[in-house]
């Protein structure tokens, strides 16, 4: 049982915050003010910068991706994050700002083959295969995605060792070829994707290389992660590490966060102990909806309901996913709402510490990340350059917009206006290489956004002196004599300290909207109890925490809807501030993650509808709050 709050605890904002009316400093810059003026006798931090990417992106490698229409290939995935223009649906495309690193995470499941079968000149070219992919009602892809999602059936001959050792190579080569230390990391990768009953229990797996496994896991092979973890540790006797990501728990109809192993057994302390090894990052934000929490869970946070998607296939029977899409096939074809407990990162880390309480292992202990998850080779989660993400289904030209804005998309059970332009991981690393990227998501020092670039700091630690974050050097003594984001803290950490102090830096996109608040978010265990609070820490302006709500006022509200524009006279560019938890327990295990807000913008779906004279559909917010959420930083007493 979880108990919600919201409130505002001990905080002190940084003297002399930026506004639009003072000169503004590139973030690069900025940051070198800020991070890098360290004298020569104080104590050297670690030197690390953001950076920016994708780490769950699909080709036309991808079954489905095909079968929507992409032809787009990880080439076309690569140039495009590196801010080159690519051709995607017959239209020229391009990022507004290149991204630092991608994982092109192609489906596992028929690796590549729907292309193979597409090419006149490829391997089925004698077969039945290339007429059943493209006569009316597709029933190969049909049947294809039916194996894929739920099964029983696996299609021996797409599924030969010999076709997943050649695409598999593929994607490796490229990879390779694309990946220049430095400049751009490009991580080899690829999606487990199990959908049982139409719920996602699917995860990204990443690999740091330079060597990687024969073969991908997936889930033909088995329906239970447990399998793909046992993979994963296996790979490693062989020198072979990875990270697997889960992704879309919104969708997961209770599974991503049950009490329970995938053979509906309670959760142990081997299961936690192999779950916690192999899975150290979620997924929190892509297209397909934010699993941060769900207003119902989260009542009295009144930022809980962000792009918020829940309707998803549920109680479709044997309905594959192109069955749905032309209104065919077993089951009831309404959406209908899936399991929202167990399904949400917030209440998945209280469940975390009541099964750690039972077994002596937090199987969810998760850092936090953000993916595009788009099936088009473009990772545009801009707002106002949104590329589309679902082949035709979602293709933003001027004669499909007013479908896209006014329709319900059979596939996801839920407007098609619903999907977000969401998000993307920053990383906070020494350089921008493979090493350096994947040992900061071992370590959990990595965050997700819903597409800005914005910066963001957290440190916590009992002994963080008053005015720290006032310093001009203040990130060597937070690095030094705290943790950082994704660390953990204990009770000998303590000294005999009774407080926990926190420090937090939130900068802007520099292309972005102005900030409005730094919240930090706490998730307790105390009196075999599970609580959540919701603090507002920092904020732009001169509002204060309101006596009788105990609430911060809104930033404001700049946006003209009709115009689809808006105005940075609000909010600021950045914000710090320090804070002491007034409720803190040394005997209670807890977490803590900063989230960051922006003032209000457009959303994509109504830059689409000003774009082409439309209305602005109604069956969607037409602004929101952009945000940032940091992984938590852990205390376990």
């Amino acid at each position: 049982m979880m108990r919600s709050y919201h409130g505002a605890g001990k905080f002190q904002s940084l003297p002399g915050t930026l506004d639009m009316k003072q000169a503004y400093l590139p973030g690069f810059m900025l940051c070198l003010l800020l991070c890098q003026a360290v004298s020569a006798q104080a104590p050297q931090y670690p030197q690390r910068t953001a950076y920016f990417g994708d780490l769950h992106l699909h080709t036309s490698m991808s079954y489905d991706a095909a079968w929507g229409g992409a032809r787009t290939t990880p080439e076309d995935a690569y140039n495009f994050a590196q801010g080159k223009e690519v051709e995607y649906l017959g239209r020229k495309v391009k990022r507004n700002v290149p991204l630092d690193f991608l994982a092109v995470s192609d489906h596992a499941e028929y690796l590549g083959i729907a292309m193979m079968i597409l090419d006149p000149k490829g391997p089925f070219k004698e077969t039945d295969w290339p007429e059943s992919l493209t006569m009316p009602q597709t029933p190969g892809f049909s049947r294809i995605m039916r194996s894929a999602f739920s099964g029983p059936e696996v299609i021996a001959d797409l599924n030969t060792d010999a076709l997943k050792r050649e695409n598999w190579q593929n994607v490796i080569e490229v990879a390779n070829a694309f990946n220049r230390p430095g400049k751009f990391t490009a991580f080899v990768a690829f999606e487990w994707t199990n959908t049982p009953e139409g719920a996602h229990f699917h995860r990204v797996a990443i690999f740091p290389g330079p060597k990687y496994p024969e073969v991908p896991f997936s889930a033909l092979d088995s329906r239970h992660p447990e399998d793909l973890w046992r993979y994963a540790d296996n790979n490693r006797t062989h020198g072979i590490d990875s990270i697997m990501i889960p992704h879309n728990m919104n969708l997961s109809d209770g599974r991503q966060f049950s009490y329970n192993d995938s053979f509906g057994n309670p959760i142990d302390r081997a299961f936690a102990e192999t779950k916690a090894r192999n899975e150290t990052l979620v997924e929190v934000t892509q297209i397909k909806g934010t699993s941060e929490t769900h207003p119902e869970l989260s009542p009295d946070d009144e930022f809980a309901g962000f792009e918020v998607l829940e309707h998803f296939r549920r109680g479709q029977g044997n309905a594959t996913l192109v069955e749905r899409s032309q209104g065919s096939g077993a089951g009831n074809d309404k959406p209908q709402r899936g399991e929202l407990h167990g399904s949400y990162a917030r209440e998945g880390y209280a469940r975390g510490f009541e099964i750690a309480a039972r077994v002596g292992v937090n199987p969810y202990q998760y850092g936090l990340v953000g993916s595009s998850d788009y099936h088009s080779s473009t990772s545009a989660t801009e707002e106002d350059n949104h590329t589309g993400a679902l082949g035709n289904s979602d293709n933003p030209i001027p004669e499909n917009a007013k479908n896209i804005l006014a329709t319900i998309n059979r596939v996801l059970n839920a407007p098609t206006a619903a999907l977000a332009a969401s998000g993307i991981t920053g990383i906070w690393a020494e350089e921008n290489t493979r090493e350096s990227l994947f040992a900061a998501m071992q370590r959990r020092e990595v965050y997700a956004t819903s597409g800005p670039r914005i910066q963001v700091r957290l440190f916590a630690s009992p002994t963080y002196q008053d005015g720290l974050i006032k310093e001009e050097n203040w990130l060597s003594p937070a690095y030094a004599q705290g943790v950082p984001m994704g660390g953990e803290l204990h009770k000998p950490d303590l000294k005999g300290s009774k407080q926990l102090r926190f420090l937090v830096h939130a900068l802007k996109d520099p292309d972005g909207a102005n900030l409005d608040r730094i919240q930090i978010v706490k998730v307790w265990y105390e009196g075999d109890k599970s609580h959540e609070r919701v603090f507002d820490v920092a904020w732009a302006g001169a509002r204060g925490i309101d006596p009788k709500t105990g609430k911060l006022p809104p930033v404001g509200d700049t946006v003209d809807v009709a115009r689809a524009t808006y105005r940075n006279d609000i909010g600021a560019v950045q914000i710090a501030g320090e804070w002491t938890d007034p409720e803190f327990n040394p005997d209670a295990p807890a977490l803590y993650y900063a989230r960051v807000i922006e003032i209000p913008t457009p959303r994509w779906s109504t830059y689409l509808a000003v774009r082409n004279n439309l209305p602005i559909p109604e069956t969607v917010p037409s602004t929101h709050q952009e945000r940032a959420w940091t992984s938590p930083i852990f205390y376990n007493p």
